[in-house]
């Protein structure tokens, strides 16, 4: 793709996002209004969801439920770090006292159930699946985020680590009014193969995605030492 192209493709995906946010919309890290929890229990009932080991589900507050859910349902729970900073972190299925559940779904160091995932060594799983909030999905399997770039950064780190499973897969938990039919792409996004809203599930038509690399020209050597992950994937490449 022409860098001409992309830079269209930014331009429109900066306006969209824009237009969502004048017009009343809300980030996706924040709780749901109204239906909070019923996209939550219906993507318990998604096959792929059943089929899962091991999932990775975004930290924000709106996918705390997701997060609760998956430990009940005995899945192995992968978090990023806030900012990945510290990478990731593994909780293990098991049994979880209930008055602790609100503590192991928590990224953060105050969790006592979760481990931090070692680099030099092959975690013994391959990620599945993996679920994300977002400011708008499309039904072409377009995603719109927040603009930072976290989750195509995150799967690109996992990808180089070969921590994702060849056949992984995108949902993309949603309120209703996210959903649009179309969200403009350029390479390196990372497509959703599920939009999972409080009213239905919907396959959109994403294949299994390509490859990901991480784009080392676009990073500062600032940017890589504060990410755990990306710096220790810099040193390996030297």
């Amino acid at each position: 793709m022409h860098p001409l192209d992309i830079a269209d493709i930014v331009s429109r995906k900066d306006q969209l996002r824009t237009s969502f946010l004048s017009a009343g919309g809300r980030s996706p890290a924040l709780p749901p209004e109204g239906a909070q929890g019923k996209a939550a229990e219906r993507l318990r009932h998604l096959p792929r969801y059943r089929e899962a080991q091991s999932v990775m589900i975004s930290p924000v507050s709106s996918l705390y439920q997701v997060r609760l859910n998956a430990l009940t349902d005995r899945k192995r729970l992968v978090m990023p770090t806030p900012g990945l900073h510290k990478g990731f972190v593994v909780v293990e299925p098991g049994f979880i006292p209930p008055r602790q559940r609100h503590s192991a779904v928590q990224p953060g160091p105050e969790n006592p159930f979760a481990t931090r995932m070692p680099y030099r060594e092959p975690p013994g799983f391959l990620i599945d699946l993996i679920v994300t909030e977002g400011l708008m999905v499309g039904r072409d399997g377009g995603r719109l985020g927040d603009g930072s770039g976290h989750l195509d950064l995150q799967c690109a780190i996992l990808s180089s680590l070969g921590w994702l499973h060849p056949a992984f897969e995108v949902v993309g938990l949603v309120e209703d009014c996210r959903v649009v039919p179309s969200v403009p792409m350029k390479p390196g996004d990372v497509e959703i193969h599920w939009i999972v809203t409080p009213s239905r599930m919907e396959r959109t038509p994403a294949t299994a995605q390509a490859r990901i690399g991480i784009q080392w020209d676009r990073l500062s050597l600032k940017q890589i030492k504060r990410n755990d992950a990306l710096f220790f994937l810099y040193r390996a490449r030297s």
